[in-house]
């Protein structure tokens, strides 16, 4: 192995047109071994065919003028070596990019995409705004309030007039399949609303109590409010599935998610931060939950069942991911199925098995189906926007 000032020795012989063939070609192949390196994608027999490409080329030239006695020769054909190669390296890598996005392309059609900030909000007086479309800043006025969407995708509602404010007035914010928004609700409360859910909300909240009522699944961060006497302002949150899965949540200033679907066979409540209070509407018992801690409200029992939970799993959606812990395979379908906009059926025998993993939300629908098969234990076919789940 050659020491540093060997090296350096040989460099400078080589800058000076002093090497031996065989020391030209080590110098360079180091030339070429620094730059296939740093290009991984150009495979080994690439490189040797530039190479001979190079050098045929310059033995050419050279012997054309080999009248032209000059020093410099070597000099030059090193520095032809270097930008030749570059020049190669540069191209192949263009081919290889043009025919990646070329497959892309002719397989975007088969792809499924995954949804995005997508709301409609209807008004107090029954106007409806998509949110969708609507373009940024101040898109409504009501009853000195003033309703403004950012370009991040969140609904902000500022009080512009105390002395207007009407708390007879409704607003709903509803997103569709493969949509999500943010609200920032008049009393400063945040929420965060996933697919296909909906709530419903006064335009200004009065001193005595905030009620609000969601279809679906939203997380919240609750303001703290106190009225004129110094008291906190409980804000209440109802869902009324039927079926015995009835529920009020009431809470005075913490975070929580409401997982409140149709077609889910339970309503729970997980919290993350600060109390609250579950009550079963059906039966009107009532159950307390601290931190870390998920309400179930079903068909089955009568009672707020309670349970410990990894709350942070609970609210990765909110975050962009798909988080599954150990969840059947019928509940994390609905969860793509709202999300990608598709629909699903199922093939077979019944897939009686629990899955985990967190993929983000992000990923088109086909990954998160490869994640999952990589199990074995069950398999997918997409056919337009409907997925067939099979054993």
């Amino acid at each position: 192995m050659m020491s540093k000032d060997e090296v350096e020795k040989l460099l400078e012989r080589y800058r000076n047109g002093l090497c031996t063939e065989e020391e030209k070609a080590l110098v360079e192949s180091w030339h070429l071994r620094e730059l296939s390196n740093k290009i991984a994608d150009v495979d080994h027999v690439e490189l040797i065919d530039a190479r001979k490409q190079i050098w045929n080329a310059i033995q050419e030239e050279t012997e054309i003028n080999s009248d032209r006695k000059n020093i410099l020769w070597p000099k030059l054909a090193a520095a032809a070596v270097v930008l030749f190669f570059i020049g190669f390296v540069i191209n192949k890598q263009l081919e290889k990019q043009l025919n990646t996005k070329q497959q892309i392309s002719k397989t975007q059609d088969k792809i499924i995409q995954p949804g995005g900030n997508k709301a409609t909000l209807t008004l107090g007086d029954g106007s409806k705004i998509s949110l969708t479309d609507a373009t940024d800043g101040v898109i409504a006025k009501q009853a000195g309030i003033n309703i403004t969407k950012t370009n991040d995708g969140e609904l902000i509602y500022t009080v512009a007039a105390a002395s207007d404010l009407k708390k007879d007035l409704y607003n709903t914010i509803e997103t569709p399949r493969g949509g999500q928004y943010q609200i920032n609700l008049p009393d400063g409360t945040k929420v965060w609303l996933n697919a296909e859910s909906s709530l419903r909300y006064p335009a200004a909240f009065d001193d005595a109590q905030r009620m609000v009522e969601l279809k679906g699944e939203a997380y919240f961060e609750v303001a703290k409010r106190l009225n004129k006497n110094g008291s906190r302002v409980p804000f209440k949150v109802k869902t009324e599935l039927g079926g015995g899965r009835n529920q009020e949540v009431e809470v005075l200033g913490t975070h929580f998610n409401i997982n409140a679907y149709h077609n889910e066979p339970s309503n729970k409540t997980t919290l993350l931060e600060g109390s609250i209070k579950i009550k079963n509407l059906q039966s009107n018992t009532t159950g307390l939950l601290k931190p870390g801690q998920q309400s179930i409200i079903s068909p089955s029992s009568p009672a707020v069942l309670i349970t410990a939970v990894d709350a942070e799993e609970s609210v990765t959606w909110k975050d962009g991911f798909f988080s599954f812990n150990e969840e059947n395979l019928e509940t994390i379908m609905n969860k793509i199925s709202r999300w990608y906009s598709v629909d699903v059926d199922y093939t077979g025998n019944k897939i009686n098995k629990t899955f985990g993993g967190r993929i983000s939300r992000f990923n088109s629908v086909n990954e998160v189906l490869d994640m999952l098969q990589t199990t074995g234990a069950v398999r997918f076919k997409i056919e337009g926007r409907r997925i067939l789940v099979m054993p």
